[in-house]
């Protein structure tokens, strides 16, 4: 899952380009539960999202930036289920040393100077991005808070997956095949990760569905990359 909002009425879905160079003038595009969504908390999002998939801002498409706003709305709806707005949130420090793997995980990012460089063609600042990863991993915590105890995966569960999945994947690899015991916290994580998406689509459908929503433009149809993806994301 990713944030902020954009939206000045018209202008962003027809020209991608206009919202990121030259003039953009503020407004609100949308409303959850009767707070704004604003155009430039969307055009911030876009272009984080665009950053972390390392894709020029000159490709990014009116259906990309259809599917940051669904992801930013879904983002408000959740950040109104938490009452504290610092509610666990990261340190400075645990932001930082995220920061640092998200670099090392850029190869142009890895100097200071690369760093700058590529932060800046997206137009975000050190601080911006700090700010960006903060509340990244502060939507992460909570829906780990609030999901992970809901989940229940039963050792049948994690057998089927190592014979049904694991072994074929290994035999076909032609590597050496691991025991069940060897992988069995792997797979059970990955099974808790995977219910976890299930209960998240379920909670956002169900927050959809009870709040109010005003989007002050149409959006196309979803892409085929999907409808939440909140927990992102990353």
């Amino acid at each position: 899952m990713r944030r902020l909002l954009h939206f000045t009425i018209c202008i962003l879905l027809l020209s991608p380009v206009a919202a990121f160079a030259g003039e953009v003038i503020d407004g609100v595009i949308a409303t959850v539960n009767r707070k704004p969504v604003l155009q430039s908390d969307w055009d911030d999002a876009v272009r984080y999202e665009a950053l972390m998939q390392e894709k020029p801002l000159r490709n990014v498409t009116a259906a990309d930036r259809a599917d940051a706003l669904r992801r930013l709305i879904d983002r408000r709806l959740l950040e109104i289920q938490m009452t504290d707005p610092n509610y666990l949130a990261p340190s400075r420090e645990e932001v930082r040393a995220n920061l640092a793997k998200l670099r090392d995980q850029i190869p142009t990012a890895k100097t200071e100077q690369g760093w700058e460089k590529l932060i800046t063609a997206y137009g975000f600042s050190q601080r911006e991005m700090e700010a960006n990863v903060r509340r990244e991993m502060q939507m992460m915590n909570f829906i780990e808070v609030r999901l992970r105890p809901n989940v229940h995966v039963q050792p049948e569960e994690v057998e089927a997956y190592y014979r049904t999945q694991v072994l074929p994947d290994m035999e076909k690899a032609g590597i050496k095949v691991v025991t069940l015991q060897e992988v069995e916290p792997k797979i059970r994580e990955l099974l808790v990760q995977h219910h976890m998406d299930e209960l998240l689509d379920a909670w956002l459908h169900n927050l959809r569905q009870q709040a109010e929503i005003q989007n002050l433009k149409p959006l196309p149809p979803l892409t085929s990359a999907g409808e939440h993806g909140v927990a992102g994301g990353n």
